[in-house]
């Protein structure tokens, strides 16, 4: 388990709580790691990320679920927030209540795409789950 307690954990769970965007690096089939933006809910315990699927980073986690989390850091390089987890494509529904927080967090996002709530739903079905195994910043 993740300590959140130290101050770096404390920083990263305050981000993990209000950001918007994270990057999501996967390892393709030739370990190389390929890095991309996304937008993500965290719980208190995984963070959510849907995706379209037979895209690029469902096949990565697919092969090899080690991925990587930042966040972008601010203009002189500070608040760097970097989390080591353990990705899974989930079979089963997600809670309701997990879902409605992802749709109230990304509401605006939303609107400004061009995406009801439920052409989102049909256009990123997959759902990915990343559990955290490590963090430094």
């Amino acid at each position: 388990m993740v300590d959140f307690n130290s101050l770096i954990g404390r920083k990263i769970k305050r981000r993990l709580r209000e950001e918007q965007i994270i990057w999501l690096t996967t390892v393709d089939s030739h370990n190389t790691p390929q890095p991309r933006p996304v937008w993500f809910h965290w719980d208190g315990s995984d963070v959510l990320i849907f995706s379209q699927t037979g895209v690029a980073k469902v096949r990565h986690i697919l092969h090899n679920p080690k991925v990587a989390l930042n966040f972008n850091t601010d203009s002189s390089g500070e608040e760097v927030g970097v989390m080591i987890g353990e990705a899974h494509i989930q079979a089963e529904a997600l809670p309701t209540n997990r879902i409605r927080n992802y749709l109230r967090k990304y509401r605006q996002g939303l609107q400004d795409i061009g995406l009801t709530v439920a052409e989102m739903q049909a256009d990123y079905p997959v759902i990915i789950l990343v559990s955290l195994l490590s963090l430094r910043g």
